[in-house]
């Protein structure tokens, strides 16, 4: 069914570009994934990307779509209080009321940063951010799929957290508001996977996925810790894995974390799981938050 299959590794921070985005394409078959570069040849930014995603979006023959996975959470946790926000009289019921809320409060921002949702007055308690350290944090919250993939393999921080290395919160505020930013330029050809339904039938140009590159290291065996996937033996047995062939034997990997090599196992990961049945059919709650690419539902293990 898929064209084309793209891992981005994500970034929130500040700015017209970020270093850290790393953008890598898998065709089908089992060659390695190629990496992507901006029109500058150097650092990728939000507003590239998303232009990029228009771009190739178009280009895709109706019927035979990119999949394209991006490093960010696509929602909050709902179902263990109800809510993603908890107590807000207007919290949004959904998912798409969730990223139109997003990009409203932080449409002031240029490049799709969503650090303003920090300083919202009614939103920001909910965050635990350098602008406030006392947040409602609710017992780190986590959505059904972060706790699958931690007993699968490696799970990501909760969404909430927008503070210390393993920050998550800032990438995904302004993911979301990409994701509705594409979904108001695209429409119905873009689906964006687990809330809307991926079919032959509909003919669609994308399906987004959420991934997370961490994950799909650690489900082969691999800890990619310490710059490990700058190793190219390392990078190729762990592409060895998902039936893909390796990289050279001067691999570099871009980006101060080896972001290039998560692009790359993710496109890997991606062409790889697209192709089993039970990686489209998660459970129930991930109507409402989302889920992770290629994790198991432990609730049907």
């Amino acid at each position: 069914m898929f064209s084309a299959f793209i891992g981005i590794d994500w970034s929130g921070a500040r700015g017209p570009r970020q270093p850290g985005i790393q953008v890598a394409r898998a065709r089908p078959g089992c060659d390695a994934p190629e990496t992507l570069l901006p029109a500058d040849g150097r650092y990728w930014g939000r507003g590239s990307v998303h232009d990029w995603l228009l771009a190739a979006a178009g280009e895709a023959t109706a019927g035979s779509p990119v999949l394209v996975g991006i490093d960010f959470a696509f929602a909050h946790p709902f179902v263990d209080e109800g809510a993603y926000y908890p107590g807000l009289d207007d919290s949004p019921s959904g998912p798409a009321a969730l990223w139109a809320r997003i990009e409203a409060e932080c449409a002031g921002d240029p490049h799709l940063y969503g650090g303003a949702i920090f300083a919202a007055p009614r939103l920001a308690d909910y965050y635990l951010s350098p602008r406030n350290h006392r947040a409602r944090f609710y017992r780190s919250r986590r959505r059904l799929t972060e706790r699958a993939a931690r007993d699968a393999a490696r799970a990501p921080a909760p969404t909430f957290k927008a503070i210390g290395a393993d920050n998550v919160a800032t990438g995904s505020m302004a993911g979301m508001r990409l994701i509705h930013a594409l979904r108001s330029a695209l429409g119905p050809r873009l689906a964006v996977w687990p809330f809307d339904e991926v079919t032959p039938a509909r003919k669609l140009s994308m399906v987004l996925v959420e991934i997370f590159p961490s994950y799909y290291f650690h489900r082969a065996g691999f800890n990619p810790a310490r710059n490990a996937a700058a190793d190219p033996a390392f990078m190729t047995a762990a592409l060895a894995a998902y039936d893909s062939r390796g990289v050279g034997p001067d691999f570099t990997p871009r980006g101060a974390d080896a972001d290039e090599a998560d692009a790359i196992i993710s496109a890997a990961a991606l062409r790889r799981f697209a192709g089993q049945g039970g990686s489209w059919t998660p459970p129930p709650a991930a109507a409402l938050e989302g889920w992770i690419f290629g994790v198991p539902d432990v609730s049907v293990a």
